[in-house]
């Protein structure tokens, strides 16, 4: 008979993150938020993101999701500004009037010879049925959006990782720790606090516990004061504020990642057009 395994699943590392936060905001009649998951067989998202901030074994390695990444915002920016809409090229516009009924037809078309076998299947054949053309574009910019966020990711971890002569910290519990206050803050209003019991030195705010609990779970063999005290340091004013859409605000602003305005407003405008026809 097979022994069972002392790893936990995703499922119920998941669960046991939401149980840590609740129990951290529980004071503050706040409890940790649950994101719906839009595939019903994936476990549940956790609370605060637990991956981990370098995952290369070599420089090597990192040089090559590097010069990947780089080139797929690169190569992504150049498609999306091609099949845009830009009022302010006429060229541009005439294309995309000739364009998209095509390309709409035609992943109609692929949709309708196509089985539901999953869920996939499933949000191929409703971006097909609501504009694929548009939708699509959509789905580009927000594609475009995480890689360039990874990129930024990749720019400080050669930082930090790379070009570095001495030892680094561990960057995961310091991550973790970060996370963990910037959602206190976020989901409270206000900034963690992080203190221990004069007698026992056990962590003695609610931060600090769920923090530690946190360690434990993740299996992170670092010292909580430390990193709790660092990461308590890093959360700002900004982090205090509730999250805002981030459509909207980039509406507001009229250039995020290098999107100009007339090209979102030009692509919003073109979704509204077709959804009347």
């Amino acid at each position: 008979m097979q022994a069972k395994s002392d790893e936990l699943t995703q499922y119920e590392i998941s669960e046991q993150l939401h149980a840590i936060v609740d129990e951290m905001l529980e004071p503050f009649g706040k409890r940790s938020p649950r994101q719906p998951n839009m595939n019903a067989l994936a476990p549940p998202i956790p609370p605060i993101d637990i991956t981990k901030p370098n995952a290369h074994d070599s420089k090597a390695e990192f040089q090559y999701e590097q010069k990947a990444v780089k080139a797929c915002v690169e190569n992504l920016r150049a498609t999306v500004h091609l099949l845009a809409p830009d009022k302010v090229i006429p060229d541009q516009g005439i294309l995309v009037d000739r364009l998209r009924p095509v390309i709409d037809q035609k992943l109609r078309s692929q949709a309708s010879r196509s089985e539901i076998e999953d869920a996939r299947s499933l949000a191929l054949k409703n971006v097909a049925e609501t504009g694929g053309y548009n939708t699509s574009l959509f789905v580009l910019l927000e594609l475009w959006t995480a890689l360039e966020a990874r990129q930024q990711e990749l720019i400080d971890q050669e930082e930090k990782f790379w070009n570095i002569n001495h030892r680094a910290p561990d960057y995961y519990a310091r991550v973790i720790a970060i996370r963990l206050a910037k959602l206190f803050a976020k989901e409270v209003g206000q900034r963690p606090g992080y203190g221990t019991a004069a007698i026992t030195g056990d962590p003695s705010t609610s931060y600090s516990r769920a923090l530690k609990k946190t360690f434990k779970l993740l299996k992170i063999k670092a010292g909580v004061r430390t990193h709790g005290e660092y990461a308590v340091a890093q959360v700002t004013d900004d982090d205090l504020k509730p999250l805002v859409n981030s459509l909207a605000q980039m509406m507001e602003s009229g250039r995020t990642s290098n999107r100009p305005m007339g090209l979102i407003g030009g692509l919003l405008g073109s979704l509204g057009e077709s959804t009347k026809s």
